[in-house]
């Protein structure tokens, strides 16, 4: 067998080259990789788990690692959207991309509290 150690995938023998990314495939098998420790920091909760998934799928957008956390209650029971009162998620991305991502989650909840806030004047 040969192995790309890009993919880190198997190919037949008769194969030179990785069909997927192109790289010269090697006899031998990619050692394993390295992780490296990553510092997680909660940035906010947010009190919707829409606006949390919509946080969450921009700052995949802007490829910044992410997760959402949940209440207890909703994690365990796989319990989402709206009609949870009281609901909340918190997110966190790596030390790292916190400027970044608490710059974009700003943003985009002080648009949101302007739409209200526009909602209720009318």
């Amino acid at each position: 067998m040969k192995y790309c150690h890009n993919c880190r995938y198997e190919f037949v023998d008769e194969l030179d080259t990785c069909p997927d990314c192109g790289i010269p495939l090697q006899e031998t098998p990619p050692g394993p990789r390295e992780y490296k420790e990553v510092e997680w920091v909660g940035l906010r909760e947010v009190s919707s788990p829409v606006y949390a998934e919509m946080i969450k799928e921009v700052l995949d957008r802007e490829e910044i690692p992410n997760y959402l956390s949940f209440d207890m209650l909703s994690s365990t029971f796989s319990l989402r959207g709206t009609s949870l009162v009281g609901e909340s998620g918190k997110l966190y991305v790596p030390k790292e991309f916190e400027e970044q991502a608490a710059e974009i989650i700003d943003s985009m909840i002080d648009e949101a509290d302007e739409n209200e806030t526009e909602d209720e004047s009318e």
